[in-house]
Parts: structure tokens; C-alpha cells; sequence
């Protein structure tokens, strides 16, 4: 089924979770800045590329 279809529950269960997910994610991002400190950077890829 879909969210059109009215399968609601598991859609909105979905959307709720996106929000708190989103939410959560401001506010760490927010109590780091206000500590000067910034988030660990993105790993890269152990091997780099020779060219």
C-alpha cells in the first residue's frame, strides 16, 4: 500500500521519524558551535587515487 492508498501508520511513522531525526541533528550541530567546536570530519577513502 501506499500514503495516497491510506496505509497512514507507516507513513507517518516514517515522517515522525525524519523530523525528530532532523531536530536532534540542529541541536548537536547548535551545542557544538556554541562550544567552538566543529564535527569530526567526513572519512575519506583510506586509499587515495593515483592518477
Amino acid at each position: 500500500m501506499s500514503g495516497i492508498n491510506g496505509d497512514k501508520a507507516r507513513f507517518n511513522r516514517r515522517r515522525r521519524q525524519k523530523i525528530s531525526r532532523r531536530v536532534s541533528n540542529q541541536k548537536m550541530l547548535k551545542a557544538l558551535e556554541e562550544k567552538r567546536l566543529t564535527p569530526p570530519p567526513a572519512p575519506s577513502n583510506l586509499k587515495e587515487k593515483v592518477a
